[in-house]
């Protein structure tokens, strides 16, 4: 029984509290929102999912439109509730806890204010951990001080004995392991992305013609700066008539987006730099659309959502070898490189300008079967229902071999 508002409501459904630093309609964060807006719309068919989540996007200063704050609100299958700035107290997320009696907690995150639930529900095995990629070394890089403080204190607590962790990926797995080496449950279930587009839009392509989109936050992380360098590497001493460079972003370093203002006021005059800034995710789709090659010199993703959105529409990519997005030359789908070497990223921005259509209709349809695979290849609702349905025994004694 739980009550809600004033009624009470019966349901013989497993109740999961999921921690959210944003939700739909949010979009600055990129890839970790829509990782949590993908995983509750596949749970609540067989959930009763409750998000607790702030009530504005990354950076704004007003909240949402037309949504009211601080008070429970049922969504599609879902309840949802947008807290106000400093609602989120250790005191809230106490009462909240006890007001929902959830049977498993799940955090989208484990740094930020994920420590209050953290620290309010530890020992009672019930909470579900996503680093979501922050445990990466690319990551722990950024305020290394501040993240060695917090993560200490964590293990000095013993948190990692109590909570499960949730790993999208074999190698973030290994990335709770080394900063968690005592984590009694890591369950692999994969990031949930969009829809694979049955088929490709009608689009051709010409030698000396290239249409290149980034979408990435503009952080030094996403690395927009570098692509700017292997353009001007490449397009200074090579005429190509008609290139195009569009960047989808929200501008997270003032100081590194300045940097990168300056080196586009540089390149203006050899290609056409198109800027959405604070573009909604809904927008991003007919971009990728329209564009033959998605480039992004990303320092380290978790998953890549954008990339997984851009090879779902059939344009190719080119990115780094810091992502699950590995040897995708054999695949025709695009190509992964090494950071050390702009030289050799700018020659693959210059092979995709060179390259004629039919060449290019090649990795198009690559770049859609590899998605495509991928989400044949998912088993999403066994994955997370194994996630979700963790016994309370097996959290405390269990195995390595179990872990999956």
């Amino acid at each position: 029984m739980l009550i809600y508002g004033s009624k009470m409501i019966f349901s013989l459904k497993m109740r999961i509290l999921i921690f959210t630093d944003w939700f739909y309609p949010a979009f600055k964060a990129g890839g970790s929102v829509q990782s949590v807006v993908n995983m509750v719309e596949l749970l609540k068919a067989q959930y009763e999912v409750f998000v607790y989540t702030s009530d504005r996007d990354l950076f704004d200063a007003h909240p949402f439109r037309g949504i009211q704050q601080d008070t429970w609100l049922a969504q599609n299958g879902y309840t949802i509730q947008y807290h106000s700035p400093g609602k989120m107290t250790f005191k809230k997320v106490k009462s909240l806890i006890k007001e929902i009696h959830p049977e498993k907690i799940y955090l989208n995150s484990m740094f930020s204010n994920m420590i209050l639930p953290i620290l309010s529900a530890y020992t009672s095995r019930k909470l579900i951990i996503a680093p979501r990629g922050m445990l990466r070394s690319s990551a722990l890089r950024v305020k290394p001080i501040r993240k060695f403080l917090y993560l200490s204190l964590l293990k000095m607590l013993g948190v990692e004995k109590h909570v499960a962790f949730h790993a999208t990926s074999v190698e973030e797995q290994t990335d709770i392991r080394r900063i968690f080496p005592f984590a009694k449950a890591i369950r692999v279930a994969a990031n949930l992305p969009v829809k694979v587009q049955e088929q490709l839009l009608p689009m051709t392509k010409s030698s000396g013609t290239l249409n290149m989109i980034f979408v990435g936050r503009i952080h030094p992380i996403k690395n927009l700066l570098y692509l700017l360098e292997a353009l001007e590497m490449v397009f200074l001493k090579v005429s190509i008539p008609q290139l195009q460079l569009t960047i989808a972003g929200t501008i997270d370093d003032t100081t590194y987006w300045q940097q990168c203002q300056r080196k586009i006021q540089g390149l203006e005059s050899i290609i056409t730099i198109q800027l959405y800034l604070d573009c909604p995710h809904e927008q991003i789709t007919p971009l990728l659309q329209a564009s033959h090659l998605f480039v992004l010199p990303t320092e380290g993703e978790n998953f890549g959502h954008a990339i997984f959105e851009s090879l779902s529409v059939g344009c190719p990519v080119l990115i780094s070898d810091q992502t699950p997005w590995r040897n995708l030359s054999s695949a025709k789908a695009g190509i992964d490189l090494p950071l050390s070497d702009t030289t050799a990223f700018a020659k693959a921005i210059k092979t995709f300008a060179d390259m004629e259509n039919e060449t290019w209709q090649q990795y198009r349809h690559g770049a859609l079967a590899l998605a495509a695979e991928y989400q044949q290849n998912l088993d999403a609702e066994r994955s997370y229902n194994d996630l979700f349905k963790i016994a309370e025994s097996n959290q405390q004694n269990e195995p390595d071999n179990a872990i999956r």
